[in-house]
């Protein structure tokens, strides 16, 4: 072992708290980076290899003439198989349980050329009249094969027996529509029948294709082409893989996974590079007279630059290597844990020793990037100069408040010393208030991302959707009929309501959605553009706001609303654009959708509100007892079981939050721990002056309280500004996630850095305790 080496782990062991803080950043920054961009990958290959081996449709054709557009479509190059099928929604009835349900037709002769599904439980379809039920739906009623289900036809009550149990690359996220993919298995479920029983069921012929392209790669020229052939033969709708409802759900979390493989890694390598950068750097400043030494000694520049780049890459190599071990490891939990939860049908879990090898890469990277400016200093120094010691020049002036309030100057000489103490050492000062900054992101990035889903939950839940449950029905039904509803002990108000799939077209751009027709009046829903409440107007529609940049539309635009379900097709102005968390939905008057229809249109369901003291379960017993009730959905349940699957959102970013306060510490730690180290000699001349261990104590800690209270007014702005850009990130036209951060977040993680700030002084304080006056003197004079 060289002299340079030994030196090296000397200084390591003698500073090895500093030491130990930046292998510790590394080591979160280098965790998260391996645990994240795995479960992103793993979670991403086991939905590519569900869509493989079931063949998931790549593109999906709904109306206009489904028999001649599949005979077209099957002689394209690079289609591989096209499939024809029923589709269709209808209430289901379990016991005394009603809900909404949707019916897909399967070959009964055996699995489908697209859209296949696997079987958990009972076998494929055996019976003419059997169904194989979605597992989401069989799990919440505990559903087995001999069992039974009832489907309204929309004459009567039909019983199916239940021939298995099965899953779908269709439903792994068990979603109605688009815009309605926060649906609860009690509220929403799926069936798969053969097309005998579904179009008994549903009364209508095949009225859906679902083309699977070769291999099932993507192909856009394809797409476009197909797309262009459907729209031509009257299709209605027309939408790929991608934006197919469950799909796009699961996609969105996808896309969730991948921004925090990246966003975190960077901020806690980020933090970890300027941790070593100025440990280091302090270091190198502090060793001048042993650089000197050495270089006069005969060592040459390039050995000194080498020997302080090793301070950058131990701590990393110690940091980086068990981190990528926890990496690994905690991608197989948290990938197993979700696919899991969700249900995938097909599992990946895979090390990948790219992810490993870039994890270390880059925390050796980030450590030797830190460490090459304060290790070309140092090769650069001149013996003779900097073997002279550091022998300050100029006289002392006030602070800079002195300065500006001079009453100021008359405060006591210990006070006035912490004020001058900030200005002492504005490069002490300036890696202080850094540390604070970053810290401050690194906890309100995590912090700002909770605040803001659980804003945004409870907007959608309370603010915007009003009511307590929605009541579907048989059939149509009169406002007449919706106001008896009242009658039942309760339900304090009802609102007829209808929903209405539609195809929205302008600029030759089209996007599928639904058009949710409402009383004028309505108390039911609540409509904002930002943060003003406005009514709905019987000019026109309004839109969701994500549609403006969609369909490149503007306020008084005219937008083609195609509604295959009413039969028609009109022209309509968009009247406003409205603000919501939750998907992009049109809504119009019910005067407004009279005149667009050319009549008056009876209503499919029913918004209610319930009395204060009402009995939410007696309430949906009686309403489903109504023989003109198909289905009852309660959006307590619906707000609940989001609140259930959102626990691992909080869970993921909890845990952020946790490795954010650790990294925080370890920063300001650093910060902190160094500006004491760098003052021993400061520190042992005031004790030879005799001033005493504890005044000293509290000069320091008064001092450092100041640099970091500093420091907090732009560490809030800038981790407010991250904030903002990594919700910005994952907004789509299916959530909207607008930056909400409550006041007490921010007065808290204030109050905690300086919490940490406190904290992070008792080593260096304990060491001020224990400093000998007369070493130190004679370090001074060698």
């Amino acid at each position: 072992m060289t002299t340079l080496h030994r030196k090296l782990l000397r200084d390591a062991r003698r500073q090895r708290a500093q030491f130990l803080a930046i292998a510790v950043t590394v080591f979160l920054g280098v965790t998260v980076y391996g645990a994240t961009y795995d479960s992103f990958r793993n979670l991403e290959a086991s939905y590519g290899e569900t869509a493989t081996e079931f063949r998931f449709a790549n593109l999906f054709v709904v109306g206009g003439d489904p028999v001649g557009f599949v005979e077209q479509a099957a002689a394209f190059d690079g289609v591989e198989s096209v499939e024809l099928r029923s589709v269709g929604d209808a209430p289901f009835r379990l016991g005394d349980h009603k809900l909404l349900g949707r019916i897909v037709s399967l070959p009964a002769a055996g699995q489908p050329t697209v859209n296949q599904v696997k079987v958990l439980d009972g076998a494929y379809l055996d019976a003419p009249s059997g169904v194989l039920v979605e597992e989401h739906l069989a799990d919440e009623f505990a559903l087995t094969p001999g069992d039974t289900l009832e489907v309204h036809d929309g004459d009567g009550w039909v019983t199916v027996d239940v021939a298995g149990v099965v899953s779908s690359p269709e439903y792994i996220w068990p979603a109605r529509t688009r815009q309605d993919l926060l649906t609860s298995p009690d509220d929403f479920g799926v069936i798969f029948a053969s097309p005998e029983t579904a179009n008994q069921l549903l009364a209508i012929p095949p009225n859906e294709v679902v083309v699977y392209y070769s291999d099932g790669e993507v192909n856009a020229a394809l797409t476009a082409e197909l797309t262009t052939l459907a729209r031509d033969s009257g299709a209605v709708e027309t939408y790929t893989r991608e934006e197919q409802a469950s799909n796009a759900a699961l996609e969105q979390d996808l896309q969730g996974f991948e921004e925090m493989s990246l966003f975190f890694p960077i901020l806690f390598l980020a933090a970890a590079s300027m941790a070593a950068y100025v440990m280091i750097n302090r270091l190198v400043y502090a060793q001048r007279p042993q650089i000197g030494i050495l270089l006069a000694e005969g060592y040459t520049r390039r050995q000194i630059r080498r020997h302080y780049l090793g301070y950058g890459v131990l701590p990393a190599l110690a940091g980086a290597i068990p981190g990528v071990v926890a990496g690994a490891v905690l991608a197989r939990l948290i990938t197993g844990w979700y696919i899991g939860i969700i249900s995938v049908p097909t599992k990946v879990i895979e090390f990948r020793p790219t992810t490993a090898i870039i994890g270390l890469l880059v925390g050796l990277l980030v450590a030797l990037a830190a460490s090459l400016a304060p290790a070309r200093t140092a090769s650069r120094m001149v013996p003779a100069e900097v073997m002279r010691g550091n022998t300050p020049t100029g006289r002392g002036r006030p602070s800079i408040p002195e300065r500006l309030l001079p009453p100021l100057r008359r405060l006591p000489i210990r006070w006035r010393m912490a004020m001058r103490g900030v200005e002492r050492s504005p490069r002490r000062t300036l890696y202080t208030i850094l540390g604070i900054v970053l810290s401050l992101m690194l906890v309100l990035v995590s912090w700002g991302m909770i605040d803001t889903v659980r804003h945004i939950v409870d907007r959608q839940f309370f603010d915007i959707q009003r009511e307590d449950a929605r009541v579907y029905f048989t059939a149509p039904v009169d406002t007449d009929r919706v106001a008896a509803l009242t009658e039942v002990p309760g339900v304090d108000r009802a609102e007829p309501s209808l929903e209405v799939p539609v195809s929205v077209t302008a600029n030759g751009d089209q996007y599928g959605t639904s058009l949710i027709i409402l009383e004028a009046d309505t108390d039911m829903h609540a409509f904002y553009d930002g943060n003003t409440e406005f009514d709905l107007s019987d000019d026109g529609v309004v839109a969701g706001r994500a549609l403006s940049g969609l369909l490149d539309i503007e306020v008084g635009d005219f937008v083609t609303l195609t509604a295959p379900d009413l039969g028609v097709a009109v022209a309509a102005p968009v009247v406003a654009f409205v603000d919501e968390p939750m998907g992009t939905l049109v809504y119009a008057s019910r005067p407004a959708a009279t005149a667009f229809a050319g009549g008056e249109l009876a209503a499919t369901s029913a918004l209610v509100q319930f009395t204060a003291d009402a009995d939410r379960a007696a309430i949906r017993q009686q309403l489903s007892e109504l023989p003109e009730v198909a289905a009852f959905r309660d959006a307590k349940a619906l707000y609940d079981m989001l609140q259930d699957y959102m626990g691992l959102f909080y869970g993921f970013v909890g845990v952020m939050l946790v490795f954010g306060a650790a990294m925080a510490f370890a920063l300001i730690f650093n910060a902190m721990s160094v500006n004491i180290a760098e003052r021993k000699r400061e520190v042992a001349t005031l004790m030879a002056e005799g001033m005493d261990k504890g005044t000293i104590s509290r000069l320091i800690t008064s001092e450092n309280l100041v640099v970091a209270l500093i420091g907090i007014p732009p560490g809030l702005v800038v981790g407010y500004w991250m904030s903002s850009l990594a919700m910005g990130s994952f907004a789509t036209d299916l959530f909207r996630f607008d930056l909400f951060m409550q006041w007490t977040t921010l007065v808290w993680s204030a109050v905690a850095m300086l919490a940490v700030a406190l904290i992070s002084q008792w080593p260096g304080l304990r060491a001020v305790r224990r400093l000998d006056i007369a070493r130190i003197a004679k370090e001074r004079s060698a």
